[in-house]
């Protein structure tokens, strides 16, 4: 009985067709292993060659998009769309708060984590976020198949072992490219500003000409060219605050992009100075600058008040300042340095930018743009030197009425300068400050009394005219923080 028993046990393992189920499911096996492996290696070759693409963040979403039939999105850490492959799928932006929570996660958990109807995977190095790699999964296709048994899911070559493996290699990939960028720079930012600081120095008339060679050969090795036609801006944004969540070198370089207009930028306390060549409208065909850049006015030139030329900052310059304003979501203060065509005068249009920012900054409404050859008057007062000198001269002259104005909060300097402005016309005058002639009549009596001096003389009227101008400008101030001055 035993020796049938075990006969038939025998007989069982030598059954032939068992054997050939065997080595079948065998082949089977290795052949899925095989086909995920190569389909791992073209993945990870794909991914490769995105890399040395000329947007490589574009090549990573679309290979894995390829790869797992789904949509995919790179993304910055504020969320904003770096890359989208397909792009069909639209999605609400994570807010601030959940952002965090999936950070704060991310970093006790290893891989994808899921978010809704989407699969999110972190490209972070040493705790910093550097980017976000979104697969919209709304069928949780990249769930385990079997919830009973998971595991029976994971075996080599499975589709899920294989997409989430996909994921991570990608994240992989994208944290070297954003961490190399991020890298780059920062080496670049920093030799630009080491280069802007060093264009606005002045330099040694003994090495001019090799010091002049030196700026434009490191110029010439971070792409722009310091030769030709430049300005120097000075911007100051609102209140002095910069966007929060912003790079002030990336909203610089989107104005820029805005404006086509090559640039070398530095940030010198809550200023940002940009050391420009023209905007690509206003460049001719032959290289030189146009009308407004070049500064030169045609002999058709429009005429204001008294036959002087208006201010060529106002139209003609609003599309730049509408181009930061557009960036920053604010109007910031802009001066602009006056034009040169050789490198070793960029100095000159640096101060001359920081003049016209001073005097734009210390008007009732600083937003707006101000170049240097619009400053007028202020071109004499509003050098370091001119406005210390500025000070005294304010005090000798209006001084008193200053004093007046700060201490019962009356407007009389401001009645003043508008009284001045136009040119002691009292209808014209009392139209532009809303008062009645017998109430400007007024001030201007208490003017007299208070100041000592007579406005129907002209050499008086013109000193009094250059004081409640050189207010604006004196160091140490002396206007009150209310203050309401014309710009010029």
């Amino acid at each position: 009985m035993q020796d049938t028993q075990r006969g038939g046990v025998d007989a069982i393992g030598d059954d032939p067709t068992s054997d050939d189920r065997m080595a079948s499911s065998g082949r089977q096996t290795r052949a899925e292993v095989e086909a995920a492996l190569a389909r791992e290696f073209r993945f990870q070759e794909q991914l490769s060659r995105a890399l040395v693409t000329e947007r490589p963040e574009q090549g990573i979403a679309a290979v894995l998009h390829d790869h797992l039939g789904l949509d995919v999105a790179v993304e910055d850490p504020f969320g904003r769309v770096l890359a989208r492959a397909d792009g069909t799928a639209t999605y609400p932006r994570l807010t601030p708060v959940q952002r965090d929570h999936l950070v704060d996660a991310s970093r006790r958990v290893s891989g994808p984590l899921r978010v809704r109807d989407r699969l999110v995977s972190i490209a972070a190095t040493r705790g910093a976020v550097l980017g976000l790699i979104v697969v919209h999964d709304p069928d949780a296709t990249l769930e385990p198949a079997d919830r009973k048994d998971p595991e029976s899911d994971a075996r080599p070559g499975s589709p899920r072992a294989g997409a989430l493996h996909a994921v991570s290699l990608a994240t992989g990939a994208l944290t070297l490219h954003l961490l190399h960028r991020r890298n780059l720079a920062r080496t670049e930012l920093r030799l630009r500003h080491d280069l802007v600081e060093t264009v606005l120095l002045e330099c040694e008339p003994d090495d001019l000409e090799a010091e002049v060679e030196r700026r434009i050969g490191r110029a010439s090795a971070l792409d722009h060219d310091l030769t030709g036609p430049h300005r120097v801006l000075a911007l100051r944004p609102r209140h002095g605050r910069w966007p929060e969540g912003e790079a002030v070198g990336d909203l610089m370089e989107h104005a820029a992009r805005i404006l086509d207009m090559a640039f070398l930028g530095t940030l010198r306390g809550q200023t940002a100075i940009l050391v420009c060549r023209p905007p690509a409208a206003w460049l001719a065909e032959s290289g030189a600058a146009t009308m407004p850049w070049s500064g030169r006015t045609s002999a058709a030139a429009p005429t204001g008040r008294g036959g002087s030329a208006e201010p060529r900052s106002g139209p003609a310059w609003q599309v730049v300042h509408d181009a930061f304003t557009h960036v920053l979501q604010d109007a910031p203060a802009i001066g602009v340095g006056g034009f040169v065509d050789r490198p070793e005068h960029l100095p000159r249009s640096y101060r001359e930018a920081m003049q016209a920012l001073t005097v734009r900054s210390r008007q009732v409404d600083p937003r707006g743009l101000l170049a240097f050859e619009d400053l007028g008057l202020y071109r004499l007062l509003a050098t370091p030197e001119g406005r210390r000198e500025a000070g005294a001269f304010v005090e000798d002259w209006i001084g008193t009425l200053l004093a007046y104005d700060a201490e019962r909060q009356a407007d009389l300097v401001h009645t003043l300068g508008v009284y001045l402005d136009h040119g002691g016309n009292y209808d014209a005058t009392a139209a532009a400050l809303h008062i009645h002639r017998s109430t400007l009549r007024y001030r201007l009596q208490r003017i007299r009394e208070l100041s000592g001096h007579d406005l129907a003389h002209t050499d008086t009227r013109l000193n009094l005219h250059v004081a409640v101008r050189a207010a604006v400008v004196a160091e140490p101030a002396v206007l009150p923080d209310t203050g309401s001055f014309p710009a010029p």
